[in-house]
């Protein structure tokens, strides 16, 4: 038998969907040689997500497609629930501005469009080597690294080694499989039927909901979204054995949205029934290959999660991976992946499954009985939840135990040269300090070294107040107040923020943030080190 041609990489990544993709792009911007494979000749062609989160758009950002992409994307429209007398029992929407990271809360998008401008833009970068059609017939570690055994289009056996493995196959994931990895049920299983389309007709278009709108009918429940421009999607319950998992003929569509729309009034675009599941895997990380995206978990629909925490983990792992790859971490600085991803995975999840089953209750006293749970009994309008409040912080791994780690730190428009610009753009990726002007030169001067050990970057953000009055070169003034307002909220003048713009420790005390960088610094280069195990200099 002849062996396989062998190629070398740093990163091998098995999938090229939007999580796999998107990692390998991280990964590229870092200079990291990837290697990219999918068994599909193209785009996924059945729906999939339609919504997501401002995080999304903020590592688009950072992949330098924002821009680019903001033609295929638009602000989620609030949603009304509606219970089984079709009375509102619920409302949902986003926050208003000045927005938390600088891009509308929730978005709906084109899934296939935007995928196709990060595939095509990340498959051009010269650290990438990206292939379709592709199937990975084999894999496996030993202590050098990784290999996968893979055949492009029927061809050859071709071998490719790299140092890591990241499986993005999906929520099938193959490779997950082959090594062994089970999964924990959260106790979700439904069966629905989704349908994209395009309503062409103007009048057909004006009698449509203008909101998103959760029927919450135990005979049907079903859901309308408002998705980019003339697209609209259903996704709508079935009962056990109604339609088998897999592609639905447009023929067959029509039935299923006569509530709405009739034939002649849109083009199904595409149609699918799906299985929707909660689970997340036991384990993220086996030796040198790791499970990213639907691999690792699967999200219900009901709060477009699913996409959007998949993209977390790219991030989470890119600068993780980055450590270990040039040396300045050791390789178990990829455990706190698990560590800090999992818990947060699952909370959003159990928050995503409540609110499936209350769309979901199929029995109609139980229905009837949450209906006026909801509405209550003064008759006043259900007041507006705002959609943010359901994402967690993350409450393990790589953070310190002061106000606000663990959370996303702000991103606030910021002037810079004559412009006004979002505050990534300025500074780009890595470590970063950031300082309210109570913080006076001489304090700022200590903060510089442990900064730089961190090969981090030292900013002091100015309130809209001192707009036109400040001359330092290091430093940005805010246009909205947003981080000001965030720093006094938590009692704090300096914030610590790992790449992936997490926040690791907030204070008032130069002293403090020396000595939590330094803990930092410490915690990147010890085998196993845990930055919670002495949490704060102000621990007990």
């Amino acid at each position: 038998m002849t062996a396989p041609q062998t190629s070398d990489t740093d990163v091998i990544i098995v999938g090229m969907g939007p999580v796999g993709i998107t990692l390998a792009g991280l990964l590229a911007k870092r200079n990291i040689r990837v290697a990219i494979f999918d068994k599909l000749p193209g785009l996924y062609p059945l729906p999939r997500a339609a919504g997501m989160d401002h995080e999304v758009m903020r590592i688009a950002q950072e992949l330098g497609l924002s821009e680019e992409l903001s033609q295929y994307v638009a602000p989620y429209r609030p949603s009304q629930y509606r219970g089984a007398r079709g009375q509102v029992i619920k409302r949902l929407d986003s926050p208003p501005p000045p927005y938390r990271l600088g891009w509308d809360p929730m978005l709906v998008f084109d899934q296939p469009a935007f995928e196709g401008v990060v595939r095509d833009h990340v498959s051009r970068m010269p650290t990438v080597s990206a292939s379709v059609n592709t199937d990975v017939v084999a894999f496996g570690q030993d202590s050098d690294g990784v290999w996968a055994d893979l055949t492009r289009s029927g061809g050859p056996a071709e071998r490719v080694r790299g140092r890591y493995l990241v499986a993005c196959d999906g929520g099938g994931s193959p490779v997950r499989r082959r090594l062994g990895i089970s999964m924990t049920d959260l106790g979700f299983h439904e069966n629905w039927l989704v349908v994209d389309a395009i309503v062409e007709d103007d009048a057909t278009l004006a009698r449509l909901p203008e909101t998103q709108v959760q029927y919450c009918e135990p005979t049907r429940p079903a859901t309308f979204i408002n998705l980019v421009g003339r697209r609209r999607r259903w996704e709508i319950a079935l009962d056990p054995g109604e339609l088998p998992v897999g592609p639905v003929a447009t023929e067959d569509v029509w039935a299923w949205l006569e509530r709405w729309i009739a034939p002649g009034e849109a083009r199904i675009e595409r149609a699918a029934a799906y299985m929707f599941h909660g689970l997340v895997a036991d384990r993220w990380r086996q030796g040198r290959i790791l499970l990213a995206g639907d691999a690792a978990h699967m999200t219900p629909p009901f709060m477009a999660q699913g996409m959007a925490q998949g993209m977390r983990d790219a991030q989470n792992l890119a600068w993780k991976l980055e450590a270990v790859l040039d040396g300045s971490s050791p390789d178990d600085l990829l455990d706190s992946y698990q560590v800090e991803r999992r818990p947060h995975v699952i909370e959003t999840t159990q928050h995503t499954i409540a609110l499936g089953r209350m769309i979901c209750e199929r029995d109609e006293a139980a229905a009837a009985a949450r209906d006026a749970q909801l509405v209550g009994t003064d008759g006043a309008e259900v007041p507006v939840t705002f959609r943010s409040v359901f994402l967690p912080p993350l409450t393990e791994g790589l953070i310190a135990e002061t106000p606000g780690a663990g959370e996303i730190m702000p991103q606030p428009f910021v002037y810079a040269d004559g412009e006004v610009r979002l505050l990534d753009d300025i500074i780009g990726s890595g470590f970063l300090v950031v300082v309210s002007p109570a913080v006076d030169s001489a304090d700022l001067a200590r903060l510089k070294q442990p900064t730089e050990d961190l090969r981090g970057r030292l900013l002091r953000i100015h309130p809209p107040a001192d707009h036109g009055a400040v001359t330092d070169s290091t430093a940005v003034v805010e246009r909205d107040g947003l981080m000001t307002a965030w720093l006094e909220s938590l009692g704090a003048t300096i914030v610590i923020a790992r790449p992936d713009h997490y926040v690791y420790a907030t204070t008032s005390s130069p002293e403090e943030a020396v000595t939590l960088l330094r803990r930092l610094y410490a915690a990147l280069r010890t085998p196993a080190a845990d930055c919670r195990s002495d949490r704060s200099p102000h621990k007990n």
